[in-house]
């Protein structure tokens, strides 16, 4: 059984039809994306360079790992030493799924909210953030993450 090739006109290839396809693409602006790689490591990165972060503080405090530490110490300076090693030493991880709020496709941004871990020895605190993500007119992706109170 044979079809014939009756999709294009006589002479017109696939081909023929690319620059008209990139054409199309390139119509719409790309907004950032809230679950890109680069989007997660700078909330990381973000919440972990905050030295009042209330969630490892709290994960901290709460880490009987910890506080076996803290009642062996001596001092209250070695105390505050063990605090501040354990907050150091933290792990952080946003959830899998990070919901995007809204779009502005205007202003190339978008508004996100993720499950936040921080773990500290044995213990886990986790604490919905939200951030929001914008691409500059140089194509530069700035990201904020909102104040969160715990």
């Amino acid at each position: 059984m044979k079809f014939p090739m009756k999709l294009f006109p006589k002479g017109r290839t696939v081909l023929g039809c690319c620059p008209v396809l990139l054409l199309l693409s390139g119509c719409g602006e790309a907004t950032p994306e809230c679950d890109s790689l680069d989007t997660r490591n700078t909330v990381v990165k973000v919440i972990s360079d905050d030295s009042n972060n209330a969630l490892v503080n709290y994960a901290a405090k709460n880490s009987s790992v910890v506080a076996a530490m803290v009642s062996n110490a001596n001092t209250e300076a070695e105390k505050l030493a063990i605090l501040e090693k354990a907050r150091q030493d933290a792990a952080y991880r946003l959830d899998d799924t990070i919901r995007t709020n809204s779009i502005n496709k205007a202003k190339r941004a978008v508004t996100c909210t993720g499950l936040l871990y921080a773990t500290v020895e044995d213990t886990t605190a986790q604490k919905e953030l939200d951030f929001k993500v914008e691409q500059t007119a140089d194509g530069k992706i700035s990201i904020s993450v909102s104040p969160f109170q715990f």
